[in-house]
């Protein structure tokens, strides 16, 4: 009988120390829409791969290395900022379309949240960094676009703050790839 409550305590003991994974973070960049659609339904293929040496979203480090937490996407950050870039192309005028002769390859080369946490406050920093390739019968236009943000704050970094922080820097890619005048003027001209 004793053995079974020492089995039970121990068991107890034990799943109370195990640590549960974070959960994962949505992320939900919103399109940048024009005033005015310019691109007349042209037909435009659109991929997006991710291509960063990391599969997790953020990483948050407490100072040890048996205490680094890794944070996951709901879904593939790729994919994420294609769904975002089919709603701004199509806002533009764009069909967006699979067989189309021109394409626009987009290539996440960064996507990191770091956040590192002290004991009464934590510095959190995020990068994303895109390369974006357009192909078309007449030539090709290229370009990488990357943005960066830092903050500090007291307590404890949440889900929620991260999934902020990347969807702010999202964002801003996002206005910065609608309001290029060297991509517009090249989407014009050639696709």
């Amino acid at each position: 009988m004793i053995k079974k409550y020492v089995v039970l305590v121990s068991t107890l003991v034990l799943s109370a120390c195990a640590t549960t994974p974070p959960a994962p973070v949505a992320l939900m960049p919103t399109a940048v829409f024009t005033s005015q659609p310019w691109a007349n339904n042209k037909a435009l293929n659109l991929t997006c791969v991710d291509q960063a040496p990391n599969s997790y979203i953020a990483v948050i480090d407490n100072g040890s290395t048996e205490n680094v937490q890794v944070i996951q996407p709901q879904q593939p950050i790729s994919l994420t900022l294609r769904q975002a870039l089919v709603q701004q192309l199509t806002g533009q005028g764009f069909n967006i379309a699979d067989n189309a002769t021109s394409t626009m390859a987009v290539k996440v080369e960064k996507a990191l949240v770091t956040v590192e946490q002290g004991l009464v406050k934590y510095d959190m920093h995020s990068e994303l960094q895109l390369q974006l390739t357009v192909s078309t019968p007449n030539g090709q236009f290229s370009k990488r676009y990357t943005g960066r943000s830092s903050r500090e704050d007291a307590l404890t970094a949440s889900n929620k703050e991260i999934a902020t922080s990347m969807n702010k820097l999202m964002n801003s890619v996002l206005h910065e790839i609608a309001n290029d005048s060297e991509l517009n003027k090249y989407l014009k001209e050639n696709v």
